[in-house]
């Protein structure tokens, strides 16, 4: 992770602890652009859910033989 990920990991832990979800939400931004990481995605971390469905494993399983 580079500085500024690891700056803006800080910021995002600092914002949890006093509640600001304004601030969280512009940090997740942030750090989802800088990561490369699909809204998607994103939104599925933070809800604790995985990104992908049962059915989309296993058609990707299937697609790549597996």
């Amino acid at each position: 992770m580079n500085e500024q990920g690891a700056d803006i990991k800080q910021r995002l832990q600092l914002a949890v602890k006093k509640g600001n979800k304004r601030e969280q939400q512009k940090l997740w931004h942030q750090y989802s652009q800088q990561q490369g990481f699909s809204n998607e995605w994103i939104i599925a971390a933070r809800l604790g859910e995985p990104a992908y469905t049962e059915e989309q494993v296993h058609m990707v399983a299937c697609l790549f033989g597996r």
